[in-house]
């Protein structure tokens, strides 16, 4: 994979400088390089990154180590350590008042009876914080432990600057950087059950106890209203202290050929629109600014 120079450079220098040229030109995993690639406009994002999914090579990087708010991008993390459980999907529990932690949340009463699946997919798919308290209540292993084991997994994974006190993103204390959130994407996206429910566009399911239909619709706009991009997986996040985040795998939705599938990070952004069109345009950048 190559950077692509403007090819008026190419025809000033000569061709004895072309080999050398090319060679330098490789997709670098500077930050400086990076950020003077990208027209970033002022106030756009606090930080990102785009990655190459196939190689893993970093083609872009804004401030990629600068400590974020992780929001619910946390709840990849979440569901990582819970499916190190090997979860019974067909359980059925019931949701509790100690579910109920504030922010996003599956609408319903303390006491409604809902299946491990559909508390994992309102999770995943509708960022819903009660059925993700509910999903690290049904591991077995105890709050305190279960995030012990999100912090133990942060470090064999490598992201030595992301740390959880929280397993839904509620805590502006969870934080992490846009270069350690697109590892846990790529580790999380690779998973079946989590890239599954990640590109899922809306769920809907039956609550045990009264029948009722509940219909969940995905947080990520580029997956449900964007025909021009594919999304494989993606979670956003939001918090006041976050703004707006977003992890995204995807290509473009060309017809029978697709670009190549990058992971695209974004930090906070000022607005919910402006992290989409942020991520697309990272996205659409690199694909014209790389030749693979």
């Amino acid at each position: 994979m190559r950077y692509k120079l403007p090819s008026p450079y190419f025809f000033s220098l000569g061709c004895l400088f072309i080999l050398p040229l090319a060679v330098a030109a490789q997709a670098s995993t500077s930050s400086a390089f990076d950020a003077e690639t990208y027209p970033r406009t002022s106030n756009e994002f606090v930080a990102a990154v785009v990655i190459d999914v196939a190689s893993g090579e970093r083609l872009y990087a804004y401030a990629a180590d600068q400590a974020w708010p992780a929001a619910s991008l946390t709840k990849l993390m979440t569901a990582l350590v819970f499916l190190d459980r090997q979860p019974r999907w067909d359980r059925v529990t019931a949701l509790t008042k100690g579910d109920e932690v504030g922010g996003g949340r599956l609408r319903v009463r303390t006491g409604t009876r809902v299946s491990v699946r559909d508390l994992f997919y309102s999770s995943l798919v509708g960022s819903a914080n009660n059925t993700t308290m509910a999903l690290v209540r049904t591991s077995g292993v105890g709050l305190k432990k279960f995030i012990q084991r999100m912090n133990l997994k942060t470090k064999v994974m490598g992201l030595k600057q992301t740390k959880f006190v929280d397993p839904t993103g509620i805590s502006p204390r969870n934080v992490s950087t846009a270069a350690d959130l697109a590892t846990l994407g790529l580790v999380a996206f690779r998973n079946p059950n989590i890239r599954q429910a990640a590109a899922t566009s809306e769920y809907a399911f039956n609550l045990r106890n009264t029948g009722q239909k509940k219909v969940i619709h995905n947080t990520n706009h580029l997956l449900t209203r964007d025909p021009e991009i594919l999304v494989t997986g993606g979670k956003t996040g939001y918090l006041v202290e976050a703004r707006h985040n977003l992890v995204v795998e995807l290509s473009a939705n060309t017809g029978a050929t697709q670009a190549p599938k990058l992971m695209v990070v974004v930090l906070g952004a000022p607005s919910s629109a402006a992290m989409f069109a942020s991520a697309k345009s990272l996205a659409q950048w690199a694909w014209k600014a790389y030749e693979w």
